[in-house]
């Protein structure tokens, strides 16, 4: 009996001990599970589990840190702007010219200006001076008339002017608008105009005969769109040579026969002062070459043979002031140079 007592306490001692062994090993637990919450918490905020004169401390250091990192970046900022504004002004510096320079520069540009003017003056007075004289003018193949009108402006009449298109009055509407009131124009200052005329066919009006001091076609020009660049060569030299043959019939003793071209291809392969001669059995030589001036007709509008294109009239004009010739011929002896020059160009 006493044996069993025994051992009941000594089961009783030894389930109290299994239970307090394992109170034990639960509060280790939720220390270590404690202890790394805090630990967790610390590397989130370093400041947690500190005191306050701690956190204080901590605080204001961080603060002095801030403010010194800002103003090392505000200071590097200012000295990058500084050495851009210095690295402009080296720059300007050099680019900019001395005043010695910028006078010299102001000098030479004043120069070039006022030779330009001269030259430009002197192509002027140039190309009026062709048509200066008192005698009959037959314009050819005229377009909206405009050459035309200009030239009854700077002669101050429109006597002895006769300015001919090759349209009819319909066509001629269709493809110049403003060619009416051109017309208008230069029969209100003497001129005469004429419709249906064929610049290659001009002999073959009785009254043309014998009777102009000069015959001017500005530009001819088919306007067959040939997209054959040596067919196309072929017509026009067919076309300029047709028209010389006709016009030596009706210009007068004293006469010359002027052709206006641009410069360069296909005109240059046009051969033109060839064809005159050729045409007219050597009768035609060239006599002077004088540049297009088309600052000296004020007004004029150079028109295409098809008629009036917005977009390709003024880069027409444009192509004008690039570079364009009036070609001179006449019935005495030419000036050799003056023809060996325009062949070799």
């Amino acid at each position: 009996m006493a044996h069993k007592l025994l051992k009941g306490v000594r089961s009783a001692k030894k389930s109290s001990l299994k239970k307090q062994f394992k109170q034990d090993k639960e509060k280790k637990r939720q220390k270590a599970a404690q202890k790394a919450k805090r630990e967790e918490e610390r590397d989130e905020n370093p400041l947690a589990g500190l005191k306050k004169w701690q956190k204080k401390a901590i605080r204001q250091e961080a603060a002095a840190q801030a403010a010194a990192a800002a103003q090392a970046a505000a200071g590097l900022a200012k000295a990058k702007v500084t050495t851009k504004r210095a690295r402009a002004k080296v720059e300007s510096a050099a680019e900019a010219p001395s005043p010695g320079q910028s006078s010299q520069r102001s000098q030479k540009e004043k120069k070039l200006a006022k030779k330009e003017a001269r030259q430009q003056a002197h192509q002027q007075r140039q190309h009026r001076e062709l048509y200066a004289g008192s005698g009959r003018v037959l314009l050819v193949g005229e377009g909206n008339f405009s050459f035309a009108r200009a030239l009854c402006e700077v002669r101050g009449s429109g006597d002895g002017i006769y300015a001919s298109a090759f349209d009819g009055e319909a066509t001629l509407k269709r493809k110049y608008p403003d060619a009416v009131e051109l017309q208008k124009q230069v029969e209100e200052k003497g001129g005469t105009t004429l419709l249906n005329v064929d610049a290659t066919k001009l002999h073959k009006v009785r009254e043309f005969r014998d009777a102009f001091s000069i015959i001017l076609w500005n530009f001819p020009h088919l306007g067959a769109g040939e997209k054959d660049v040596e067919k196309n060569n072929d017509l026009h030299r067919k076309l300029l040579s047709a028209f010389f043959m006709s016009a030596l019939r009706c210009l007068d003793e004293q006469g010359t026969v002027h052709v206006a071209m641009k410069e360069g291809e296909p005109y240059k392969s046009w051969k033109i002062v060839q064809l005159a001669k050729v045409s007219t059995d050597g009768v035609l030589q060239l006599q002077k070459v004088v540049p297009f001036s088309l600052s000296a007709w004020p007004g004029y509008e150079h028109r295409r043979t098809r008629g009036f294109n917005e977009r390709f009239s003024k880069k027409d004009n444009e192509e004008l002031a690039k570079g364009a010739k009036v070609y001179v011929f006449a019935r005495s002896q030419g000036n050799a140079e003056a023809e060996q020059d325009a062949e070799d160009e």
